[in-house]
């Protein structure tokens, strides 16, 4: 069956946007509760926190760098095909996980299973949201990464009941369920296309890949990899960090879920403040305020209102960077072919994911404590904060060309 065609800024493209902004949160705030589920894993896999750490790696690898194809897949195939394909495969995934015996059947089973599910449609739903918006794109994107940010705050409590009831292979087997049920129900609601696009397949022109070598774009990438070393840190060390300082485990769990919501906060209210402050200084000033808050974690010790703070922060900051990284990209790369440009962005995601947390878990590991992974995370987006600077300069493809 064909993609529906409707006009761009209608009522049936919010429609779109709101089953987008389920099915993208759910494959999110899964990936992103994996924090949760770590104490468990590595205790009944007497596995070190180097090793459980590259289980997230690997899974956020797979989850963003499958953008990279599933961009060009969605372009030519559409994202209702993708989505179709990826929900499965994200539920497989988990419940296969549920079953795993070792550490490195979860590399294959979470890893790829729920990476790979996950990376078939995220990219490309984003991309069909920016799409079908033209006078709102700013705020239907903004919604649409809200989206994740509600997976964030409602998946990580749902998860630690979860396992405090019945252990974390049938929190896996229920989360399984939740996962499909909504997958399915947001799969005719996105079967639409814009009328200002051609179907998928008919798209006319060569596979260009020119936006890679502009420094708008490089600027992008290089910001993202870096912010993303950072924040899937915290997303896999905040809980057993705050828990080895004596924090117990159900309140460890709310700093993810204020993260979540605060992070809802940043998308809503930095993509409002693009209206005034532009595109490109909102993004600059989201990266820069990410350093403060490690700053905070980094002293907060056993502080629980500190590690609130330094969760409340890091949420305004990620989220509203996030939010406005397709504008970004629309705004320096253009609307041609996004889903493959989408794609491009979302690999730099999964490279900062796939050395974030084992780099850091390693070097924890080695030092027996918190402090030197930190400092490095407060090093590392300093830079990325510095990397942004050729954006205020930087020329869209389409004024270039």
């Amino acid at each position: 069956m064909a993609l529906r065609p409707i006009e761009p800024d209608s009522r049936r493209a919010w429609v779109a946007v709101v089953a987008a902004a389920g099915a993208n949160g759910m494959a999110f705030g899964t990936a992103y509760t994996f924090g949760t589920f770590f104490g468990s894993m590595a205790d009944e896999f007497g596995s070190e926190r180097g090793s459980t750490a590259l289980l997230f790696g690997v899974t956020l690898l797979f989850f963003f760098g499958f953008g990279t194809l599933s961009g060009p897949l969605s372009d030519r195939f559409g994202h209702h095909r993708l989505l179709a394909v990826g929900g499965v495969l994200f539920v497989t995934g988990i419940v296969l996980t549920a079953r795993v015996d070792s550490i490195a059947l979860g590399y294959v089973t979470y890893g790829v299973g729920v990476g790979v599910g996950g990376g078939c449609f995220t990219a490309p739903l984003t991309a069909l949201v920016g799409q079908l918006f033209v006078g709102s794109r700013a705020l239907a994107l903004g919604v649409l990464a809200t989206g994740n940010g509600l997976g964030t705050l409602i998946m990580s409590p749902l998860a630690e009941r979860l396992i405090e009831a019945d252990g974390w292979r049938s929190a896996y087997r229920t989360i399984a369920v939740i996962a499909g049920v909504i997958f399915a129900a947001a799969l005719p609601a996105v079967w639409v296309r814009s009328t200002t696009v051609p179907p998928p397949g008919r798209r006319e022109g060569p596979m260009s890949y020119a936006f890679l070598s502009t420094p708008g774009f490089r600027a992008l990438f290089i910001s993202a990899t870096l912010m993303s070393i950072g924040l899937f840190v915290a997303f896999a060390f905040i809980v057993p960090f705050a828990t080895d300082e004596g924090i117990s485990s159900s309140g460890a769990s709310r700093l993810v879920a204020i993260i979540g919501l605060t992070s809802i906060v940043g998308r809503l209210s930095l993509t409002n403040a693009t209206k005034r402050y532009g595109v490109t200084r909102v993004y600059q000033a989201a990266l820069a305020v990410q350093p403060v808050a490690y700053a905070i974690w980094l002293v907060a010790g056993g502080s629980y209102a500190l590690l609130v703070l330094f969760a409340a922060v890091l949420g305004v900051a990620y989220g509203g960077f996030v939010a406005i990284s397709p504008a970004m990209l629309i705004e320096q790369a253009g609307m041609e072919s996004l889903g493959r440009k989408m794609g491009a962005i979302f690999l730099s995601f999964g490279i900062g994911g796939l050395i974030g947390p084992p780099a850091a878990g390693a070097i924890a590991d080695a030092s027996s404590g918190r402090t030197a992974p930190i400092v490095v995370v407060i090093v590392i987006l300093l830079v990325a904060a510095a990397a942004t600077r050729p954006l205020s300069a930087a020329r869209p493809l389409s004024e270039a060309a």
